[in-house]
């Protein structure tokens, strides 16, 4: 493979947004409530530590992300299992205009998170 071949693949098909500890959003679903440490328009990745059990391999899942400010329903399913962390892809994401406003937030609030400072 060409290296242009190889940084094609690398790319992501969507920007990700890393969370701070203290400023993570929650999924709450199915009566259960998920810290999330990274979202971006189709998929999330929560932290689900020992309540990550009944999150299996392709289980949908529907509920509610609960930003500060601002709540979107999402709808998914569950794409892989690492560690205490459980990834999801999205069928009913996020939308650009809240990733992007969330990200101006995040941004100015904790700057040198992001390397900014």
């Amino acid at each position: 493979m060409a290296k242009s071949d190889d940084n094609e693949a690398q790319r992501r098909a969507y920007f990700r947004l890393l969370y701070p500890q203290v400023e993570r959003p929650c999924l709450l679903t199915d009566g259960a409530s998920y810290p999330v440490s990274e979202i971006s328009e189709g998929g999330m990745r929560l932290v689900a530590l020992d309540q990550g059990d009944d999150l299996t391999q392709q289980r949908q899942i529907v509920g509610i992300l609960q930003l500060p400010g601002d709540s979107v329903a999402v709808e998914g399913r569950v794409l892989r299992k690492q560690s205490d962390e459980v990834v999801l892809v999205l069928s009913e994401g996020i939308p650009l205009a809240l990733m992007v406003s969330e990200q101006r937030r995040l941004i100015r609030k904790y700057p040198a998170f992001f390397g900014r400072e």
